[in-house]
């Protein structure tokens, strides 16, 4: 027994599989992701190397072009780009669109292993794996109240150890962008006058620090049936930590770095600056997760702003101001596309009507559109999909289709 004879000859078993349809397709739709296009994510790779003090040339020689030549022939790399910086180089691989990320990320592991060796103090290559469409869909700007005296820059370091957890932990955000401000860093600002009266460089001062600035393991040590690991602890935690250091012992004459510098909080030179409105600021960024629903996500990044302003940050006489969110876009493009649909399936029933010249013929043919289109929800849950101005625009082209078919099984 073929369909048609099934559905003939059974046409309450028919209109109770389409109501499930229907139902099942609705609550597909409620359940399905919107946002304002597709997710295309073009697989990335990047592989960060640090070498604290070398120049950007030192950096590309030693390091850059090594790790070059044993990344060229990862099967699937369509681009290799590179840049060098003062103490850091970084090589950014991109994929053909499909390839297995954690396969491109074992492969370029194991190929990072057959570089031969690395100079002296080269930390090990850090590797993340990113993707091309994770760009901010929202943008605020932490802002200083009007009673507020103190910089806006100087609130970098407050908004990374108190402030980005919150926005981080929120479902749907994958990573945050931060521009602007400066990070606080101890500084220690060598006097040339005493440096040499002692018969010191800078090195030796550079030295010194560097081997005192470490915690160390010390072994384990057995207490009865119990062992307990040793470590000893030494990173600096404040100035009085360094000023204490060190730098030579000659007998009775003790030279610290205290003696031949001075040692105080201060922030990092800056390197850009965030203006909105005339208004210096820190520029944050929320980028969303893959296949996450855009609306529902930007409206808990908001609840949480708005609870963030009114308890956290009020207490630093400081805002995030809302500056930028893709909804009103979302909304009014699928809005746009749903009202094309609507009027489309209205004058193709009007063309049916008129030309079938049958009031059952054409409410048969009609129909088809809308059990078809919500139909279509069940599947495109199932599979992962969202709800975007594509996915629309072509169940807006199937509504002619579905009409031309719904014509040939009235003919038939």
């Amino acid at each position: 027994m073929d369909i048609v004879q099934f559905s003939i000859k059974k046409p309450v078993t028919v209109i109770v599989g389409v109501i499930f349809l229907l139902l099942f397709g609705l609550l597909g739709l409620y359940k399905m992701p919107y946002q304002l296009s597709p997710d295309v994510t073009e697989p990335e790779i990047s592989v960060t190397t640090t070498w604290i003090g070398a120049t950007p040339y030192e950096v590309e020689r030693e390091i850059i072009e090594e790790q070059e030549k044993v990344l060229k022939g990862i099967p699937g790399l369509i681009e290799m780009e590179s840049s060098s910086f003062n103490s850091q180089g970084t090589v950014t691989l991109r994929f053909k669109i499909g390839t297995d990320v954690d396969d491109a990320l074992l492969r370029v592991s194991n190929k990072l292993n057959e570089v031969r060796s690395y100079p002296e103090n080269v930390d090990r290559p850090v590797i993340n794996a990113t993707g091309a469409a994770t760009s901010p869909v929202i943008w605020m700007i932490m802002k200083p109240l009007k009673d507020n005296p103190v910089p806006i820059n100087t609130f970098r370091t407050y908004f990374e150890n108190e402030i980005r957890q919150y926005l981080e932990r929120v479902d749907g955000v994958a990573d945050l962008f931060v521009g602007g401000g400066t990070k606080k860093e101890l500084h220690i600002v060598v006097k040339p006058g005493k440096l040499a009266a002692h018969g010191l460089t800078i090195n030796d001062v550079i030295n010194v620090l560097n081997s005192e600035n470490i915690n160390v393991s010390a072994g384990t040590m057995g207490v009865g049936r119990r062992d307990y690991r040793i470590r000893t602890v030494a990173e600096f935690k404040s100035p009085e930590d360094i000023k204490n250091i060190v730098i030579r012992s000659t007998g009775q004459r003790r030279v610290t770095v205290s003696d031949i510098a001075t040692v105080d909080f201060g922030y990092e030179k800056p390197a850009v600056s965030m203006i909105h409105n005339a208004e210096a600021g820190i520029a944050v960024g929320i980028k969303p997760e893959p296949g996450a629903n855009i609306l529902d996500m930007t409206d808990r990044v908001e609840t949480t702003v708005e609870w963030l302003n009114k308890n956290k940050l009020a207490h630093e006489k400081i805002y995030l101001d809302w500056v930028y969110d893709q909804r009103p876009y979302i909304n009014s493009a699928i809005d746009l596309v749903k009202k094309n649909i609507l009027i489309g399936g209205i004058l193709a029933i009007l063309v049916l009507l008129i030309f079938l010249r049958s009031v059952s013929s054409t409410i048969i043919a009609a129909s088809a559109i809308p059990i078809s289109i919500i139909g279509t929800f069940i599947f495109m849950n199932a599979l992962g999909r969202n709800l975007n101005v594509v996915s629309l625009a072509g169940i807006a082209f199937a509504v002619g289709m579905l009409v031309d078919n719904a014509i040939v099984v009235l003919e038939n």
